[in-house]
């Protein structure tokens, strides 16, 4: 299953009280996304829900329960003795904020998840004695209310990864996802996290390079989602040191080989394209007469700056650019750009040269829906 495609699955797992267990190839952003589900349904209700996430890979079954602390207990009889009290469990509490130091207690919500982050690599005993977490929402003495569920992700067997056995009484408890990395899911989340032009670019034309979803035969650095937008944020901050140039020496390019492995070859090529091709100024200045890139990587990589730096003024000059590109490109940029400016699409330029073309107009449509 694509992420594109998971919201919905999971939102009717949570709302049925169903734990859900994602798994897929290293990298390909599973965490973000639980958390940015939680996100948009505190959105959607107006309401927070709560997030409490936990590395399972740390814990051990102890950790589960809490520190056990003796408690003297009076019985009915009035006599006294000393009970086992559990503390409450990391895995119930919230990240710390400023107003809770400490975090906060995930049952003090009406919704909210539990995710159980690497659950994959976790102890088998440590699985066992979560198993019950994931049907009945409790370990030991804790339990969630009604409104909190449970969700946990992990990496394949065949991922080189720490996999730990699992446990068919424990598989019988969640609905599983296998999930594909794909790049229309990932593009969806790279322009609203501001990945830039030359790495969508790059992704785009290089699928199999980024989301083919195996592990290298020989162990060293390798392509992956979260390895790309790794060297993304490296370029960032390298280019803010060279003058907003994006820098093809050496030393770049052997940092990034350190990153994404034998992949940095073609993401540096992107990055030397990218010198090359026309300033958003003079494409803004003379529309009709700035050069038009022959590629295709270079077309796409300019449809790619364009949407991700037009501004509703220059509206005018960059569609009559882009009318000088061939059509397959118009879908790319225009659902960019209205994504990252939802605002376009009433802009007269840009909706006359929409109405032109059936399929921008469709793209335009689902855009605007999900927004």
């Amino acid at each position: 299953m694509r992420f594109l495609d998971l919201k919905q699955p999971l939102i009717d797992n949570i709302d049925a009280g169903i734990a859900s267990h994602l798994e897929s190839p290293p990298g390909t952003g599973k965490s973000d996304f639980i958390e940015e589900l939680v996100a948009y349904l505190s959105k959607r209700d107006n309401e927070e829900w709560g997030f409490a996430t936990c590395f399972l890979a740390t814990y051990q079954p102890t950790d589960l329960m809490g520190y056990m602390v003796p408690t003297k207990v009076t019985n009915p009889d009035g006599s006294t003795a000393l009970a086992s009290v559990f503390t409450t469990p990391n895995w119930m509490m919230t990240r710390p904020t400023e107003q809770y130091p400490h975090g906060r207690h995930i049952n003090t919500f009406k919704r909210g998840v539990v995710f159980l982050d690497e659950w994959s690599q976790a102890d088998g005993d440590t699985k066992k004695a979560a198993a019950q977490l994931k049907l009945k929402g409790e370990v030991g003495p804790h339990k969630l209310h009604r409104g909190i569920s449970v969700i946990s992700a992990g990496n394949r067997k065949e991922d080189r990864s720490g996999v730990t056995k699992e446990f068919d009484f424990v598989i019988n408890r969640e609905n599983k996802f296998s999930i594909d990395p794909d790049f229309p899911s990932w593009e969806a989340w790279a322009i609203e996290h501001g990945i830039m032009p030359t790495t969508l670019t790059f992704a785009k034309q290089n699928p199999n390079i980024v989301f083919g979803g195996e592990v290298p035969d020989n162990q060293g650095p390798w392509t992956t989602p979260r390895s790309l937008c790794m060297v993304d944020r490296l370029l960032q901050v390298k280019m803010k040191r060279n003058g907003g140039e994006l820098p093809d020496d050496a030393i770049t390019a052997e940092q990034i080989s350190g990153i994404m492995g034998a992949g940095a070859a073609q993401y540096m090529a992107f990055v030397k394209l990218e010198r090359e091709m026309p300033k958003y100024e003079e494409i803004v200045r003379d529309p009709k007469g700035v050069k038009v890139p022959q590629k295709p990587d270079a077309c796409m990589l300019v449809c790619y700056q364009l949407a991700h730096m037009v501004k509703e003024k220059d509206a005018d000059a960059v569609v009559e650019y882009m009318t000088r590109l061939p059509t397959e490109f118009s879908v790319t940029f225009a659902t960019t750009a209205c994504k990252r400016q939802p605002m376009l699409v009433a802009n007269k330029s840009f909706d006359a040269w929409a109405r032109k073309n059936s399929s921008l107009m469709a793209a335009i449509a689902l855009v605007s829906k999900a927004a």
